[in-house]
């Protein structure tokens, strides 16, 4: 028996309601595989975080991160 055959033997022993259930999962499927054959693949647009639009978004803002870290940090242990 093949896997349609089977799928088939299994669909028949549903009611109506739940076969129509199981169609639009099938829809589903063939619009997400649609979906997905539309994306490429391979190596993302930026090839470095240095050209990522947001590298740099702290960039003059007198902050070093690790240090603004342990601020925040202490700040909410002392809500605490």
């Amino acid at each position: 028996m093949t896997i349609t055959e089977t799928i088939q033997h299994h669909l028949l022993s549903l009611p109506p309601e739940k076969q129509a259930e199981v169609f639009d999962f099938v829809l589903f499927l063939e619009q997400r595989q649609a979906n997905d054959a539309s994306i490429p693949l391979g190596l993302p647009t930026h090839q470095s975080l240095r050209e990522h639009p947001a590298f740099g978004a702290w960039k003059g803002r007198n902050l070093e991160g690790v240090e603004y870290t342990r601020l925040l940090r202490k700040e909410w242990d002392e809500r605490a």
